[in-house]
């Protein structure tokens, strides 16, 4: 009778433990996962230019600082695993920011030399626009039944619109000792270059094929842009972060 029992304890054990065990092991077999992320992207480099032209027979010089705020960034991703836990991916990411560039000119004087006058203002309107593409070698680590961290990294191909300065307008009246700023008109530029990424992704999945995450990024690439007369070099990328949903195949 004892033994009866016990083979009845076991055999209702294994079944009621059966529901638990059966998704870490269709876990096992999915080879794709998918994220699609919306966040922010911060520490971009600080991007200064200057550049120079002939004023009143002697020359203007203009210093440009332009924004680098928080941009917003919409991620997308798909990691196929090839062995174990190590797997392949690659992200595309965007990111737009708006903001105000800060002028800084030296305006020669019309009547004397070497009196130029300082013009100073902001012009608005001035923004990037970041695209990326991110190529990854990642590593799965299923902390539990429900959550998966996957540390990533790799080479990015990083593209960048970026609004430039190309002159400064000013406004001036007799004596012309005082000269105030009006305007800087801009032009877009746009370039690309190598770079790197590496970062990190936390999965909770509610069942064995849908669930949230968070992402946390870094990349960056040194992108020359090519204005009209002169180049300007800027560090693209930054931190990037932001959360979203992970489907599994």
């Amino acid at each position: 009778m004892r033994a009866h029992a016990s083979k009845l304890v076991i055999g209702v054990a294994l079944l009621l433990g059966a529901p638990f065990v059966r998704p870490a092991a269709a876990q096992s077999d999915d080879r794709i996962v998918i994220g699609v992320n919306a966040g922010v992207q911060t520490g971009a480099a600080q991007i200064t230019d200057h550049f120079e032209f002939e004023s009143n027979v002697e020359t203007a010089t203009v210093d440009v600082d332009y924004p680098t705020g928080a941009a917003v960034l919409i991620d997308g991703s798909m990691t196929l695993r090839l062995w174990h836990h190590v797997g392949v991916g690659v992200a595309a990411s965007k990111t737009t920011q708006n903001g105000s560039a800060n002028v800084d000119a030296r305006i020669p004087h019309p009547l004397f030399f070497q009196q130029p006058r300082t013009v100073a203002g902001s012009q608005s309107g001035v923004g990037d626009t970041q695209t990326g593409i991110h190529f990854q070698l990642s590593y799965a680590i299923p902390a539990t039944r429900h959550l998966t961290i996957t540390l990533s990294g790799g080479p990015s191909y990083l593209h960048v619109s970026q609004d430039v300065v190309t002159d400064i307008k000013y406004s001036e009246s007799y004596p012309y000792d005082v000269a105030t700023f009006t305007s800087a008109p801009t032009e877009q530029v746009s370039a690309g270059a190598l770079g790197f990424n590496v970062g990190g992704d936390v999965a909770w999945m509610f069942t064995r094929a849908f669930g949230i995450g968070g992402l946390v990024r870094y990349t960056r690439a040194t992108v020359d842009l090519e204005s009209s007369d002169r180049t300007i070099s800027m560090d693209a990328g930054g931190v990037q972060a932001g959360g979203g949903i992970r489907l599994v195949f």
